[in-house]
């Protein structure tokens, strides 16, 4: 347990925001906490960047105006939409609005990472 909880640790070290692609994206999402952001090229003002200053996790983001097999197989209707994956099954799912932005913090996302982490124990 504590090994797999270190693999976290240092995973999010070593790696920044990253592309999701259809390529890479089941062996990314597949182990450990990842986090993932689906966006727009046509949307692109209102990221999230609080998903940039996240820790204990790994972070991605997928373009849906260039990944939209993604889109459709995770079921993404709005964007920005941020689903949180625990060893490659989907975790908790949050959406933008109706004016395409999505209202929330650092502290908010990590508090459910924290939860997810606690559920390992």
């Amino acid at each position: 347990m504590v090994n797999k909880i270190l693999l976290i640790l240092l995973s999010s070290l070593l790696f920044g925001v990253g592309d999701l692609t259809s390529k890479n994206y089941e062996e990314e999402i597949g182990q450990g906490i990842v986090v993932v952001e689906y966006w727009a090229g046509w949307n692109d003002k209102n990221i999230v960047t609080a998903v940039e200053e996240l820790n204990d996790v790994k972070v991605f983001r997928v373009n849906i105006d260039t990944n939209a097999d993604l889109q459709v197989k995770n079921g993404v209707i709005v964007v920005p939409t941020i689903i949180f994956y625990d060893d490659g099954k989907e975790y908790k799912r949050l959406q933008g609005d109706l004016s395409f932005t999505l209202k929330t913090t650092k502290k908010e996302l990590q508090k459910i990472i924290d939860e997810i982490l606690m559920s390992k124990f």
